[in-house]
């Protein structure tokens, strides 16, 4: 069973908008939380001025210093930013990338194929920010299938939580609803989760957080909406798997649906 490291160290992919400032900011909250250290970039167009580089130090230095971080200097990189992102997530042994959302029909923020490339390739597991940091994470959900990423997510999100926080693991047998339900089915389903839960939860630290699961049965889509009805979660894990597996796999199609449309944050590790 894979077994995840402690989160030492978190790099913050920058873009200058509002949205990575949320990233920025529940980056520092993680980073005072796991006694981790923070790692903040920024990447130039090659087209980019000096002066384009002084005012993005600048700004990146305000925000540092508004997060309780002045004693950082960001790392300004020029080039295209996929590539320099994945290249410093690796050089610098980041444990959890962190990036704020991309924008639809606008020239700010990252593209949403950036963002696939990124959760497709990146050597840490991505957390995708989109809501306020106001406080620490109380409640995660955690999407499983059988895969290593999968499980890797949820251990990741668990790294994430702290003292009185759950996570819920879930799991979707899938099935076509006009089809009626599956007892049989669905029994072997849960012995089998059930022993991946026992399996991820022997490798799990005590962090004070609780850990809960429960098996949905029908379409998957159908399933993942109601439980994030039922469970509010801050937080979302799931697992993406690599293009030769998309078409097999129950949550790389997922991850790259909520990429598009986030219903809380998401971590996705491959």
């Amino acid at each position: 069973m894979f077994q995840q490291d402690r989160v030492q160290h978190i790099l913050v992919a920058h873009d200058l908008s509002p949205d990575a400032d949320l990233a920025l900011q529940r980056a520092a909250g993680l980073a005072r939380q796991a006694g981790a250290r923070i790692s903040l970039l920024h990447v130039l167009d090659d087209r980019d001025s000096s002066s384009d580089e002084q005012a993005a130090r600048t700004l990146l230095q305000q925000r540092l210093q508004q997060n309780e971080l002045s004693q950082i200097e960001p790392w300004i990189r020029r080039g295209q930013p996929v590539e320099e992102i994945l290249t410093q997530a690796e050089g610098l042994v980041a444990d959890l990338l962190v990036m704020g959302r991309h924008h639809k029909g606008s020239n700010q923020g990252f593209a949403g194929t950036t963002l696939e490339r990124i959760m497709l390739e990146s050597p840490a597991p991505l957390l995708l920010v989109i809501t306020p940091a106001d406080a620490p994470y109380q409640r995660a959900m955690a999407a499983l299938d059988f895969s290593r990423c999968a499980s890797r997510a949820m251990q990741c999100a668990w790294e994430l939580l702290g003292d009185g926080a759950e996570l819920h693991a879930l799991h979707v047998h899938e099935m076509a609803e006009v089809h009626g339900p599956d007892p049989e089915g669905l029994a072997l389903q849960q012995e089998l989760f059930d022993q991946l839960v026992e399996d991820i939860q022997q490798q799990l630290p005590d962090n004070g957080a609780l850990l809960s699961y429960s098996l949905y049965q029908g379409e998957r889509n159908n399933c993942m909406d109601a439980a994030l009805r039922d469970l509010h979660p801050q937080l979302l894990a799931l697992g993406s798997h690599s293009r030769g597996e998309m078409s097999s796999a129950l949550l790389g199609s997922l991850a790259r649906q909520f990429l598009d449309n986030p219903p809380c944050d998401l971590l996705i590790a491959r």
